[in-house]
């Protein structure tokens, strides 16, 4: 998976953001920051919002963002699509 999933709509900007910031603060294995991200969203998701998850949280794992300690998530980190 090369292309970035694009959110289609704020529910999955939502869940985007909740995978980028759990990523980047976690030293968890994989499957213990999926349970905190499923757990962290707002909402209960529907079956198409599950599976935007998984597959954000697959390619994100691919494409990391830059851990930015003193200064957070870059501008054009969050613009980076591969």
């Amino acid at each position: 998976m090369n292309d970035m999933p694009e959110p289609k709509n704020d529910r999955e900007r939502t869940i985007a953001a909740t995978i980028d910031s759990k990523l980047l603060t976690s030293d968890s294995p994989y499957e213990s920051i999926l349970a905190e991200i499923v757990m962290s969203v707002p909402f209960d998701m529907t079956v198409s919002e599950t599976e935007f998850l998984f597959n954000y949280a697959r390619w994100r794992l691919a494409h990391p963002l830059k851990k930015q300690p003193s200064r957070g998530i870059l501008p054009e980190d969050l613009k980076r699509s591969g």
